[in-house]
């Protein structure tokens, strides 16, 4: 990958010293989530998260995650919000 985003502790780091205080407050929630950088989404493939929904899968030890138009008829797991909206929805693993 040769897009490089400024992101993470070193651009933002205020709100990364909150987010250390909210996740030593909350340890066990703090290991079921991660913070991610959203510019591969937004700015490299240009994803309009209004119109559009990531659906993730596991397949051969890998995640992959395709972008869709949004279906309010399909119900899924949500496992991925931005600004407190639905952007990422998860399939069941293969069992």
């Amino acid at each position: 990958m040769t897009t490089k985003s400024n992101c993470g502790p070193q651009a933002d780091p205020e709100f990364f010293g909150a987010l250390d205080k909210l996740f030593e407050q909350y340890p066990e929630a703090a290991d079921r989530y991660m913070v991610k950088s959203m510019s591969l989404e937004l700015d490299v493939l240009k994803i309009d998260f209004r119109r559009q929904v990531g659906v993730s899968r596991v397949e051969d030890g890998r995640i992959i995650t395709e972008f869709v138009d949004r279906d309010p008829t399909r119900h899924r797991q949500c496992c991925g919000y931005h600004h407190g909206e639905c952007i990422l929805v998860c399939d069941d693993p293969p069992v």
